[in-house]
């Protein structure tokens, strides 16, 4: 019987593995059809790679934001060491570079609960807040170039779309972040019918507001937003240093298109690593400044490269600091809260 539910456990993970091979199979073919591969080739053999160092150092400046980001969302909760915030950001990284899934935002959970010995809840609605920022900062972002260019219709409303729901989910954890808004969710929790699992649900609402708390106050409020426009502006200048070393002299609202639709696309299910889907959404971007499609297909490859060489060399080197393999940061140690 053990052995047929993990025939068809394996069976379903491949089967949900599907989707995001075909979205991924189908952004390779629009990219490379009627693609001239001499111009190709010769794009990436004129290009001037030593910008691409200015690249590298601005992308590490955004995970050192983000580890900076996460311990003032963590303030409240725990005193956490900013190695182990580091290590845990990298292992995310890895993890999403390697798995499908988005499993690297558990991973980063899982171990810096383990790490920190905190609740995972509490941990966990740190990383909902923390993605929300972003879900937020980058909308904004696309709205302000968005007049700039001639995208597809679709393009523009699913941003708008994305960032109105991170806007009021945001504004939902500003509200569960003080008392009185705490307490009435609480209390309309505790006031609701009796059902399977209402004590489990209650003692994780408690760690979920515990975990909004560092969005609490005028001070915190300031320092998380400067500290998440560190972090996109950060990674346009990744991109923007990437398009000189391309020879693009596109503007650099051309470098902050791409910047937010990469990012917003990651929550499209693609193949580890978003082959295909990162590169598509590139010349996309690229395209609507005019930018030719073998010269943006160049620039593209490069900085998905650059990007999946350091955050794996860091995740590599964060898992051997903390003594753990690929997969067990799954393990969570006694002492940890659920």
């Amino acid at each position: 019987m053990s052995s047929d539910r993990a025939g068809q456990s394996g069976w379903l993970k491949r089967v949900g593995l599907l989707p995001g091979l075909v979205i991924s199979g189908g952004c390779l073919v629009l990219l490379l059809w009627n693609v001239e591969w001499t111009r190709l080739w010769a794009v990436l053999e004129g290009a001037d790679y030593w910008w691409l160092l200015l690249s590298l150092v601005f992308l590490s400046l955004a995970v050192g934001f983000k580890v900076l980001r996460w311990r003032q969302l963590l303030a409240p909760a725990c005193d956490c060491s900013r190695p182990n915030l580091f290590y845990s950001i990298s292992v995310g990284y890895l993890v999403n570079t390697i798995l499908p899934g988005r499993l690297g935002e558990l991973a980063r959970v899982y171990l810096l609960a383990r790490l920190e010995k905190v609740s995972l809840a509490a941990v966990l609605s740190t990383v909902v807040v923390d993605r929300l920022l972003d879900i937020v900062v980058l909308s904004l972002m696309l709205a302000a170039v968005l007049p700039f260019t001639d995208l597809p219709e679709w393009v523009s409303w699913s941003g708008v779309g994305l960032g109105g729901a991170g806007v009021a989910l945001l504004l939902l954890c500003i509200l569960l972040a003080h008392p009185a808004g705490r307490g009435f969710f609480l209390k309309l929790l505790d006031a609701s019918p009796s059902f399977p699992g209402k004590s489990l649900a209650q003692k994780w609402a408690g760690e979920l507001c515990l975990g909004v708390e560092g969005l609490r106050g005028a001070g915190p409020l300031v320092r998380v937003s400067v500290t998440s426009l560190a972090i996109w502006l950060a990674t346009v200048l990744v991109f923007y240093f990437g398009q000189l070393a391309f020879h693009i002299r596109a503007p650099i609202a051309s470098a902050a298109l791409v910047t937010a639709l990469t990012s917003m696309g990651m929550v499209v299910p693609s193949s580890p690593g978003y082959l295909g889907v990162f590169h598509y959404l590139v010349v996309l971007g690229m395209d609507a400044f005019g930018v030719e499609k073998e010269a943006a297909l160049g620039f593209a490859i490069a900085i998905h490269l650059e990007e999946t060489l350091l955050l794996g060399l860091m995740g590599t080197f964060s898992l051997w600091r903390c003594g753990l393999t690929l997969m067990s940061w799954r393990e969570v140690p006694s002492g940890v809260e659920a």
